[in-house]
């Protein structure tokens, strides 16, 4: 009876550390201040190839892709110093009075800032996507893939 009653405080320590245990990929962004009107714009849905970037085609290591799932959430692929990487990725859009379209998202990286900027269509398989920074205005456009190829 004593070795079992030794045991009761071991399982109660283990049992409140399990919980914990789960919450190490947590990661639940919201969308930035100000922001009210936010809707997921199923045109986004799916997987999309950097293509140009100000004009200037991509090169095969500078490549990256976009996958939106619809539901404000998806995955960024891209290469660092040769290596493939992914990380999740948060998304809301907005309708937006200014710029060069009348549509704004802003896509939060799990290990990077989050970026706002003007998007629009050109076609069902072109998703053009401009923003200004210290540099100017930065264009890119991306195609629509069925898939990410790794």
């Amino acid at each position: 009876m004593k070795r079992h009653l030794l045991c009761l405080p071991l399982l109660a320590m283990l049992l409140l550390l399990l919980p914990s245990c789960g919450d190490i990929n947590y990661w639940d962004p919201e969308p930035p201040g100000g922001w009210n009107d936010t809707f997921y714009d199923q045109n986004l849905t799916g997987c999309w190839q950097l293509y140009q970037v100000n004009s200037d085609y991509v090169r095969g290591d500078e490549v990256n892709y976009m996958y939106f799932n619809g539901d404000g959430r998806g995955t960024y692929f891209y290469y660092d110093h040769g290596y493939q990487e992914t990380e999740r990725l948060a998304y809301w859009c907005q309708r937006s009075v200014s710029g060069t379209s009348s549509l704004q998202i802003n896509i939060q990286y799990e290990y990077g800032n989050p970026s706002t900027m003007n998007y629009w269509f050109s076609d069902s398989d072109t998703l053009w996507m401009q923003w200004r920074n210290s540099y100017g205005v930065q264009t890119y456009v991306y195609k629509y893939r069925s898939r990410v190829p790794w």
